[in-house]
């Protein structure tokens, strides 16, 4: 397995991380947040018996497996602990705990990329039935990258919970129900080309499974 370029790490991981300190330092302002949160929600474009579909979707990189019941012990825990309090607070705790414990460089697996399905809707019917996607992220003016992935859909397990997990410290840190995770399966995807649709690339290939053309 090639490293993923670096061009890529530093969009999809990197810059996140970096603005989710920035953020919590309170040297970016609200406006800069939402752009950069554009890393976070791409389309997922799938293709089934729901037909053509393209849908925006919570999306980020899981953590290699031997971490990821312990990282799951302590999100239990901390949502726990949180609960009650202010919005505002408990998302100042969260983004705390997001960069203390989940985004940890050398904890991460960067061959595969989570969601969660929420809807049970068209993307749903698709990947269920055809489980390849594109994912195309896209952040103004300019930067944008599909990655092309195989789909697992896991309904209980390791990822499952990991997914539900960190959706909610970062969704629902301080409310009172706990979400039902029954109901929202998750995607994991299995990273298999990635291509730079960036102005100056026009969608060059930089990266696939089986050979590494970054340029």
């Amino acid at each position: 397995m090639h490293p993923l370029p670096e061009k890529f790490l530093n969009y999809a991981f990197r810059q996140r991380r970096d603005f989710l300190r920035r953020f919590l330092e309170g040297s970016i302002s609200e406006s800069e947040f939402l752009v950069a949160f554009t890393r976070h929600t791409p389309a997922i474009i799938s293709c089934g018996r729901a037909g053509p579909n393209g849908s925006i979707k919570g999306i980020g990189f899981v953590q290699k497996m031997e971490f990821i019941e312990d990282t799951v012990k302590k999100a239990e825990e901390f949502l726990e602990s949180v609960t009650g309090l202010p919005r505002g607070k408990a998302m100042r705790l969260a983004l705390k705990f997001l960069l203390d414990e989940v985004y940890v460089e050398e904890k991460i697996d960067f061959t595969k990329l989570s969601s969660l399905e929420l809807a049970k809707g068209h993307s749903w019917a698709n990947l269920n039935e055809n489980p390849r996607a594109s994912i195309l992220f896209y952040t103004p003016p300019s930067i944008s990258f599909e990655v092309r992935a195989k789909v697992e859909v896991h309904e209980r397990g390791a990822y499952w919970k990991y997914v539900n997990a960190i959706h909610d410290v970062f969704h629902a840190a301080g409310n009172e129900k706990r979400r039902d995770w029954s109901k929202t399966p998750a995607y994991i995807f299995l990273l298999e080309e990635i291509y730079d649709n960036s102005v100056e690339a026009m969608g060059r290939r930089i990266w696939s499974v089986s050979s590494d053309e970054e340029g």
